[in-house]
C-alpha cells in the first residue's frame, strides 16, 4: 500500500507537470493566434473580444444553452396530494366509521424509455450550435477590428500625401508669383495654383474626420468611449499572396457558422425521433398511504393504516390530429435545415472565390503601381518643378504631372487597404487565420 505521504508527493508533482504542460500549451497557441499582425493590432483585437457587446452576448447565450441540457433530461416535478375521503357529513368527526382516511400520495412520471435522452441530446445540439455562432461572431467582430485599422491607417496615409502636396503647392504658389512678378508667368497660373492648394487644405479636413470616424469606430468594437484615443496604426505595405483557392473552401468547411447549422440539422434528427416516441406511452407511478383513527364509543377499536400504489398509462390514440403532425413538423424543420446548411455553403464558397480572386487582382495592381507607375509619378513631378522654374514647361503641364502623382500614390495606399480588407473578410469567410508573409516597404 503507498503511504499518504508518498501520495501526497505523486499529486504535488503531477500538478506541477499538468500546470506547468498546460500553461505552455496556452502560451503556445496564444502566440499563434494574429501571427503576423501589428503589435498594437493584436492589443485591438484581444481587447475588443474580451469587452465587445455582441461577443459578450453571444457567449452569454452559448453559457445558458449549455445549461438547457441536464435540465432538458430532467424528470418532470413530482407531485403530492393530501385527501381526506369518506368523511360523514353528518358529524364530520375522524373516527365516526371505519372508511374515513388521511391519504398522503406522492406520484412521479417516467417518460417511456429514450425519451429523456433523446431531450438531452436535442438541447446539446442546440448548445452545440449556439457555440459555434458565438465562436462565428467573434470571428467576424475580429475582422471588423482589422478593417477598421488598416481603414485607419489609410486615413493616416491619405492625410500625410495630401499635407505633401499641400507643401508642394505652396511651393509652387511661390514660384508662379515669382514668374509672374518678373513678366515670365500668368495672373491665371498663379489663381490655378492658389485654388488647386485651397483644395489640399479641404482634402486635409476630410482626412482628419475619416480618422475621427475610423477611431471611434474600433472604439466601439472594443466598448470605449468615442473620444479614447488610438494610436496611429502602422503603415500599410504591400505584402506577397500565395493562397489556393482549393485550399481556402477546404478550410471553410470548419468555418464556426457552416459547423452550427450542421449541428441544427443534428438537432432536428434528434427532434423526428423524439416526436416518433410519443407512439409510446408514459408511466406514473403514485404511492400513497392513508391515516385512520380509533373508533370513537362505543365500539372503541384501534384500526390499521393503509397503504396504496399503483402505475398510470396515457394512452397516445390522438396521433392523426397530435403525433403525426408534429412529426411532419420536425421532418420539416430538418429539411429547411439541410436546406439552410447547402444554401450557406453555396454563398461561402461564392464570396471565398470572389475575395481570392480580388486579392489577386489587387496583389497585382499594388505590385504595378509600387514597382513602376507611383515611382515613375514621383520623378516626373520632381523634373515638371525643375522645368517650370526655369521656363522650360509650362503649368499645365506641371499640374497634370502632379495630379497623375497624387491619384498614383493615394489609389496605391487604397490597393493596399483594400487588400487587408479582402484578406481579413477571407479569414472570417473561412473561419481560421491565413498565413501572412512579411511585408515591403510602399
Amino acid at each position: 500500500m503507498v503511504k499518504c505521504s508518498q501520495c501526497r508527493h505523486v499529486l504535488a508533482a503531477w500538478v506541477l507537470w499538468l500546470v506547468l504542460g498546460y500553461g505552455a500549451g496556452i502560451q503556445a497557441w496564444a502566440q499563434t493566434v494574429n501571427a503576423g499582425l501589428p503589435p498594437d493590432l493584436q492589443v485591438l483585437i484581444n481587447e475588443s473580444l474580451k469587452a465587445n457587446a455582441e461577443v459578450k452576448q453571444m457567449a452569454s447565450l452559448a453559457g445558458a444553452a449549455k445549461e438547457t441540457i441536464k435540465s432538458a433530461g430532467a424528470l418532470d416535478d413530482p407531485t403530492v396530494s393530501f385527501t381526506m375521503n369518506n368523511l360523514p357529513t353528518d358529524t364530520f368527526r375522524l373516527n365516526q366509521d371505519s372508511m374515513t382516511q388521511k391519504t398522503l400520495e406522492l406520484s412521479q412520471k417516467f417518460p417511456f424509455p429514450g425519451k429523456r435522452r433523446l431531450r438531452s441530446e436535442v438541447a446539446a445540439e442546440q448548445a452545440k450550435s449556439d457555440d459555434l455562432a458565438y465562436r462565428d461572431k467573434a470571428n467576424e467582430i475580429r475582422a471588423k477590428v482589422v478593417i477598421d485599422y488598416w481603414g485607419l491607417a489609410l486615413a493616416y496615409a491619405g492625410f500625410d500625401i495630401v499635407q505633401k502636396n499641400k507643401q508642394f503647392w505652396e511651393q509652387v504658389v511661390q514660384v508662379t508669383e515669382t514668374r509672374y512678378k518678373v513678366g515670365q508667368g500668368m495672373q491665371a497660373d498663379v489663381l490655378q495654383a492658389q485654388v488647386e492648394l485651397g483644395n489640399y487644405l479641404d482634402r486635409l479636413f476630410q482626412w482628419k474626420q475619416r480618422q475621427e470616424s475610423l477611431q471611434a469606430n474600433l472604439n466601439a468594437l472594443r466598448s470605449r468611449p468615442p473620444q479614447t484615443p488610438v494610436g496611429r496604426p502602422q503603415p500599410l505595405s504591400p505584402r506577397p499572396v500565395s493562397l489556393k483557392l482549393d485550399d481556402l473552401l477546404a478550410q471553410a468547411e470548419v468555418r464556426p457558422q457552416l459547423q452550427a447549422l450542421k449541428a441544427l440539422v443534428a438537432k432536428q434528427e434528434k427532434a423526428v425521433d423524439l416526436a416518433k416516441k410519443e407512439y409510446f406511452p408514459d408511466a406514473t407511478v403514485g404511492l400513497g398511504y392513508s391515516f385512520r383513527e380509533t373508533l370513537g364509543p362505543p365500539v372503541n377499536q384501534k384500526q390499521a393504516d393503509m397503504f396504496t400504489g399503483g402505475v398510470m398509462f396515457n394512452i397516445p390514440i390522438w396521433q392523426v390530429s397530435k403525433i403525426k403532425p408534429r412529426i411532419r413538423e420536425e421532418e420539416g424543420r430538418q429539411a429547411a435545415a439541410q436546406e439552410a446548411v447547402q444554401n450557406t455553403w453555396n454563398q461561402l464558397a461564392a464570396a471565398i472565390k470572389d475575395r481570392h480572386a480580388k486579392l489577386m487582382r489587387l496583389a497585382q495592381q499594388i505590385t504595378l503601381y509600387n514597382q513602376g507607375i507611383v515611382p515613375q509619378a514621383r520623378q516626373a513631378v520632381e523634373a515638371s518643378l525643375a522645368s517650370y522654374q526655369v521656363g522650360s514647361l509650362g503649368f499645365e503641364r506641371l499640374y497634370q504631372n502632379q495630379i497623375a502623382a497624387y491619384n498614383a500614390e493615394l489609389t496605391m495606399r487604397e490597393y493596399l487597404k483594400d487588400f487587408e480588407e479582402n484578406w481579413a473578410e477571407l479569414e472570417w469567410l473561412v473561419g481560421v487565420e491565413l498565413p501572412r508573409s512579411a511585408g515591403g516597404k510602399p
